[in-house]
């Protein structure tokens, strides 16, 4: 039996309990090292695809598919798993949920389930899409919601962007992928039952930017132009005057890009406010993180 809510929330420890942002313990990234193999025909698995697409009038690629890597979303979120280094069941989330915007390929497999497996503990493990490039921003929403109503300290946000797909797929523009990766962060929330500071998702405007952090560095996602326009001419939200933009993410990883980016930004902040904009929704969001220690030390760049 599955829930599909979050449980109630228990009653409020204390009205003064200080608004909390999520702070980052550790993070990674993960990139296939190599191509894929070369594709082996399997007439039952082609048969399955052709017949999953015809009530949508969508038409099996067999060219396209067979020339891809054909990377699972279970192999990439593996490797950023193990990018992050053993956890103990001290170190291992109460809650892991992984944010995709393309669905993987291999439906006999599901990312959260093995996670899960590989995780000490028995943590609430769930997958979230339908956000298009925003998903991973609702994921942690999600996450951090559920770790305030149950009391759970420790998540994991698992994204991946994975280019494989039987059918035609954009090939350009903000939700085209072309490369195979997967960014793991290990947060903490240390907030209790308090109140969440600095996230907010919606129709850019004045009011979605009331919990902008305007002390905080900042890492702009793809779909953000730099001032108000992108090399391409698309419009697009102007973000606030105050805080440095110190990354931007790349074209062609719509969930991945922005991550990636807070994990190479060169000079890291204490405090800093990851945003990015979905072009095709008219959507906006942001959420404030705190690097803590993780990013003081030695830059914020981890795994492969």
């Amino acid at each position: 039996m599955f829930r599909t809510t979050a449980p109630v929330r228990r009653p409020p420890a204390g009205a003064d309990t200080p608004a909390a942002v999520p702070r980052i313990i550790r993070a990674a990234r993960h990139t296939a090292p190599e191509p894929g193999g070369v594709y082996e025909p399997d007439p039952v698995r082609e048969g399955f695809f052709r017949e999953m697409g015809a009530p949508y009038g969508a038409s099996f690629d067999r060219e396209r598919y067979a020339a891809s890597g054909r990377r699972t979303s279970v192999e990439l979120a593996y490797g950023a798993l193990d990018a992050l280094g053993p956890l103990s069941a001290q170190e291992c989330p109460e809650v892991v949920v992984v944010a995709y915007a393309t669905p993987d390929f291999e439906h006999a497999e599901l990312v959260a389930s093995c996670l899960k497996r590989r995780l000490p503990g028995e943590p609430l493990s769930f997958a979230l899409s339908d956000q298009g490039v925003l998903a991973p921003f609702s994921a942690l929403r999600v996450a951090v919601e559920y770790a305030r109503r149950c009391g759970f300290r420790r998540l994991l946000l698992m994204i991946v962007d994975q280019g494989t797909q039987p059918y035609a797929v954009p090939d350009s523009g903000q939700a085209a992928v072309r490369a195979d990766a997967a960014v793991a962060l290990l947060v903490e929330w240390p907030g209790g039952e308090g109140a969440v500071r600095g996230m907010a998702q919606g129709k850019p405007s004045a009011e979605v930017f009331t919990q902008w952090d305007e002390r905080a560095a900042v890492v702009a996602g793809a779909g953000l132009p730099a001032r108000g326009a992108d090399e391409e001419g698309a419009a697009g939200p102007t973000l606030p005057p105050r805080g440095e933009v110190v990354a931007r993410g790349a074209l062609g990883q719509p969930c991945t890009g922005v991550w990636t980016a807070l994990l190479e930004a060169a000079a890291p902040a204490r405090h800093m406010v990851v945003a990015d904009y979905d072009r095709e929704r008219d959507f906006l969001a942001y959420c404030t993180l705190d690097t803590g220690e993780w990013g003081t030390a030695d830059g914020l760049g981890r795994g492969a």
